[in-house]
This record gives C-alpha cells, sequence and structure tokens, in this order.
C-alpha cells in the first residue's frame, strides 16, 4: 500500500476539502451516490442540493463530463486511462480519448509576469515581438508567438499560474480515494486503483517541468538529425526553464487544418508517417507519444513536423523484442505464438487458463484471416480483440506497450484519412524483413552486452544440468534412484561436464555466427567488397576456421 497522501479527509487543508467537496458533489450529480457512502465520505458533500444529470447517458458518457467538469488535473488523468484498453471496456475506452481541455486563456500580464519571474528579464528584451493573444491555450500551458532579435520565429510556451499547486491538491485527494476504494469496494483491486494514481503522480510532475519535453525534443532531433522526411523544431535553451519553453515556430500547418488533395501525395505521405513511427519504435526504442492531427504539422517541402514532446514512450532492446514478436507472430497466423507474444508483454492473473486463451486468441484472429486483403481489419480492432481477451482472462500489459499500440492505432486513423485504402497489416509485413534482421542482427553496441549475458547463463546452465536432471528423474520415478559406479576417477567427472559445455558452447556460436552472416548475405547489410557483403563473408571465414579447428580437435582426442 502507498503512503502518499492523507490517510483521511481529516489530514486535508480548508482549501483541499472545499475541492473534496466538489468533487463528491460532481460525483452525486452523475448519479453515483451510492459510491460517495460506500467510501464514507457523505459528511464532506457540498451543503447544497445537487441536481443529477439525465438518466439516458451512459456511465461512460457520465465519466467523461465528470471528467471534463473537474478540470485540468481529472482530464489528463483520464487522458492517461484511455490508453489503458487491459482494464476498460471500448465504450469506456472511446469516451475517455474525447476528452477536451475547455479552459479560457490567461491574461497576457500573467504571462509577462511569469516570463520575467523565470527568465529575469522583460519579455520585450528577450524577444524582438510578443504577441499577447494566445495561439493555443490548454489545462497546463497556453502558446503564444514572438520572434527573436536576429528575426527568428519562435512559440513560447507559458505555463499557467498556480497549477501546480491545483495538481498537487488534486493528486493528493486521488490518492485518497484510491485508498479508500482498494479498502471499501474490493471488485475495483483488479483496476489497482492505488497504482494508477502512482503512475498518474509521475506523469504529471514530469510535465509540469518543461525542461523534460525541451530535452525530449533535442533527442529526437539527434536522432532524426540525417532523415529527410522529418523535421524536429529547435529548442531555444536560453529563453527556456521549468516553466516556459520556446521553440522554433514551424512555417507549416496543421494536418487536421488542411490535406494535400493529389491523391499520390497523401499516400505518400500516409506511408511515410508510419514509416518514422516503425524507426522510432524499433530502431531508436523512443517515440512520440500523442501523435493526434493537432501535434503532426506538414512543412511547404513535404516533411513531417512533430510538435509537442511532453510525452513520450521509450522501449527497451528487450521491449523491442518482445513487440517484434507480436507483430511476427500475428503476420505468420500462428495464433499461439501470438497468445506467447501477447502475455510476454505483462502477464496472466494467478489461475488464469493460458490453454483457453490461446483457443480464444485463435478463434478471434481466425475471423481477420479469413477475409480477402482489401478487407482486412485495422491494427486498432486487432489491438481492441487483443484487449477485450486480455480483460476476460484478467491479464495485464505493461504501460510502455499499451502506450505504443495507442500510438500506433492514432497514427494508422491519420494514414488512413490520408489514404483510404492504406493497410497497416500490409505495411508491418514489409516491415518484417527488417524486424527479423534486428531479431538476428542487432546494433553491436546493443547486442555485445546481451551476447556475452547469454554466454555465460549458457555455460551456468549447461554446468548445472546434470544436477537439474537428476531431480527430474527422481520426481519422475517417485523413488530413489541408486546409480553405482565402479573404479571411477570422480575427479575427472567435473573435467569432462566442462569440456563437453564448452564444445557445445562453441557449436552454437558457430551456429550464430552461420546464420547472421546468411541473414547478412540475404539483405545485403553493410559494406561490400566485389559485391559481396564484407560482413557476412568475414562472418562464414570465422566460421569456417573455428569449425576446422573444432573437428581437428576432436579428431586429436580420439573421442568422438
Amino acid at each position: 500500500m502507498n503512503s502518499k497522501g492523507p490517510s483521511s479527509a481529516e489530514q486535508f487543508s480548508i482549501r483541499d476539502l472545499h475541492r473534496l467537496s466538489h468533487i463528491l458533489g460532481v460525483g452525486v450529480k452523475l448519479g453515483w451516490r451510492h459510491y460517495v457512502d460506500q467510501l464514507h465520505l457523505q459528511g464532506y458533500l457540498p451543503h447544497r442540493h445537487v441536481e443529477t444529470i439525465s438518466p439516458t447517458l451512459s456511465d461512460a458518457q457520465r465519466l467523461r463530463l465528470g471528467l471534463e467538469e473537474l478540470g485540468p488535473t481529472f482530464v489528463k488523468f483520464g487522458q492517461m486511462l484511455s490508453i489503458r484498453r487491459d482494464l476498460f471496456p471500448d465504450t469506456v475506452i472511446q469516451e475517455l480519448q474525447k476528452l477536451q481541455d475547455h479552459v479560457a486563456p490567461f491574461p497576457a500580464e500573467q504571462a509577462h509576469r511569469l516570463i520575467e519571474a523565470e527568465l529575469g528579464q522583460p519579455v520585450l528584451q528577450l524577444y524582438a515581438t510578443f504577441d499577447d493573444t494566445p495561439l493555443a491555450a490548454a489545462s497546463i500551458a497556453q502558446v503564444h508567438i514572438a520572434t527573436l532579435p536576429d528575426g527568428t520565429a519562435v512559440v513560447v510556451k507559458i505555463q499557467r499560474p498556480d497549477i501546480e499547486l491545483l495538481i498537487k491538491t488534486d493528486l493528493e485527494i486521488l490518492f485518497l480515494l484510491a485508498r479508500l476504494l482498494y479498502q471499501h469496494i474490493p471488485e475495483s483491486r483488479r483496476f489497482d486503483p492505488i497504482g494508477l494514481v502512482e503512475e498518474f503522480a509521475e506523469t504529471a510532475t514530469r510535465e509540469l517541468d518543461f525542461r523534460r519535453e525541451g530535452h525530449n525534443a533535442d533527442l529526437f532531433r539527434e536522432k532524426f538529425a540525417d532523415d529527410l522526411s522529418l523535421y524536429v523544431p529547435e529548442v531555444f535553451w536560453k529563453l527556456s526553464s521549468r516553466r516556459i519553453l520556446t521553440m522554433e515556430h514551424s512555417p507549416g500547418h496543421h494536418l487536421s487544418a488542411d490535406y494535400p488533395s493529389e491523391p499520390a501525395e497523401r499516400q505518400r505521405l500516409a506511408e511515410n508517417l508510419v514509416q518514422l513511427y516503425l524507426v522510432q519504435v524499433y530502431e531508436h526504442g523512443f517515440f512520440h507519444g500523442d501523435p493526434h492531427p493537432g501535434n503532426l504539422f506538414l512543412l511547404p517541402d513535404g516533411r513531417w513536423c512533430f510538435h509537442d514532446f511532453g510525452i513520450v514512450g521509450r522501449l527497451s532492446s528487450r521491449d523491442r523484442e518482445d513487440l517484434s514478436q507480436l507483430f511476427l507472430a500475428v503476420i505468420a497466423r500462428d495464433p499461439e505464438w501470438v497468445a506467447d507474444a501477447y502475455l510476454a508483454m505483462g502477464g496472466a492473473a494467478p489461475g488464469a487458463d493460458r490453454a483457453a486463451f490461446t483457443r480464444d486468441m485463435g478463434e478471434a484472429l481466425e475471423q481477420y484471416y479469413a477475409v480477402a486483403a482489401d478487407q482486412a481489419p485495422s491494427f486498432a480492432e486487432i489491438v481492441n480483440q487483443f484487449s477485450r481477451l486480455g480483460q476476460r482472462y484478467q491479464l495485464r500489459v505493461l504501460r510502455q506497450f499499451l502506450l505504443a499500440f495507442k500510438a500506433f492505432i492514432m497514427v494508422e486513423s491519420v494514414a488512413r484519412d490520408l489514404d483510404t485504402r492504406f493497410n497497416m497489416l500490409a505495411t508491418l509485413q514489409a516491415f518484417t524483413p527488417h524486424l527479423l534482421a534486428r531479431q538476428f542482427l542487432p546494433d553491436m553496441t546493443e547486442a555485445l552486452p546481451g551476447t556475452y549475458r547469454a554466454l555465460f547463463t549458457l555455460r551456468r546452465t549447461l554446468t548445472g544440468l546434470p544436477v537439474s536432471l537428476t531431480r527430474v528423474l527422481q520426481q519422475l520415478t517417485k523413488g530413489e534412484l541408486t546409480v553405482t559406479v565402479a573404479n571411477a576417477p570422480m575427479d575427472e567427472i567435473p573435467q569432462h561436464l566442462d569440456r563437453a559445455s564448452n564444445r557445445l558452447s562453441l557449436s552454437l556460436i558457430i551456429s550464430a555466427v552461420i546464420i547472421g552472416s546468411s541473414l547478412v548475405m540475404a539483405f545485403h547489410t553493410g559494406p561490400h567488397y566485389l559485391g559481396i557483403p564484407l560482413l557476412g563473408l568475414i562472418g562464414y571465414s570465422v566460421a569456417s576456421a573455428l569449425g576446422l579447428w573444432w573437428v581437428t580437435a576432436i579428431l586429436r582426442s580420439g573421442k568422438f
């Protein structure tokens, strides 16, 4: 149990109690008075009479309206929950995805004061021009257009006054509500309410520090420096701080504002956008986590430009391997592999029936595989099917994978708006050679540590194999097994085992080199000599030399 936040409402300040009363009042307005009673919070309800909203609205619609009424913190919380397809049904997810900020811009005078407090100089000494009318206003910040003394057009993101205090108060109340839910409503425990609030608190705290967003943008700019299809705006650090972020103003337009008219250009942009995301996920393990049309710009030269790097996803090498397995399994039409890959992304509840899950997964996928190519399901439909099965068997998926699924679904939606014939599964299938190459030919800076670890683990496993095998045999026979060895030099047994494990390890290494070299030859990776991939040629040579030496050593020993 987490200890963050007050353990009871009595520990709240007067200000916090007013906020708690307002939140509970909204709950009653939504028709959820019985939950307030179950949490024993009826004493903190507003004294005024609260009218309930129309009973014709669904619970999911009520939830969305309530979160929007409660303001920025709860809107952000709902947006985070919108990726939890492993916890909530489609109806709830769809409503949470509609959440919008309904906030008025704060006065320009406050923006000026905040900039001066953060950067130490008046606005017009820092910027040549500054438009007092905000370009956009959201729950956390608003954006103004300005120019630098050298004429560079920039956008200035300014944090809302007092937003930190509001979020801090709301987080304390959310922690209290989560604890009470866990204690008094047992059926809520499968959602892990305390864990959800902890996760949100961490995310919200990070988003309040604009330096993180700036560093994310810089990292994107660095990783895609040589990519001619994507542009990332520059961050001006001398004009940025924890609550102020100054970035280059893009000369393009929001994708939501205008689509190209030429079908060929729309098709190119759709394919290019998805390829950019595949590279982000599989090459870099670092991707933009909120690619809705408002964050996607098209530059006049046809390049993509991403905005708002407050939400990014990170995938370790192992995470990328797990995600590759899932996509490859779907493409290979192997339900058992799909089920195993999906389970590897999280975990199953104790007692979950893996065999039944695999069977149901096969039945669910069969309906997709049976359709014609031009009627192939969307990526969103497949993920939703995974999620429904996951909920049925109480499977949990790690957040980084859920964020990746959300990003791919959003990108697929944009791609289909651009090109109605776009097929995500076909694009993934075309990307299959790259996925396979990454599995067997990873970047050496990532591969070497893992290879060393695997070899040592393999050696340790092989060395301990005789003991493990003995235990298994004992269990199978359900009795005592007596082995008599006559005149056996026991001190030589470890040497024989060590020699055997060394030979097996060497054979595995040679096999891996041959497989890797074959993939290099097949995909023509790396530098070439006389039209032949040099790395593949070197790999074959090394494997041949090791194999020849190994065979010679065995023949000389006379033990074969």
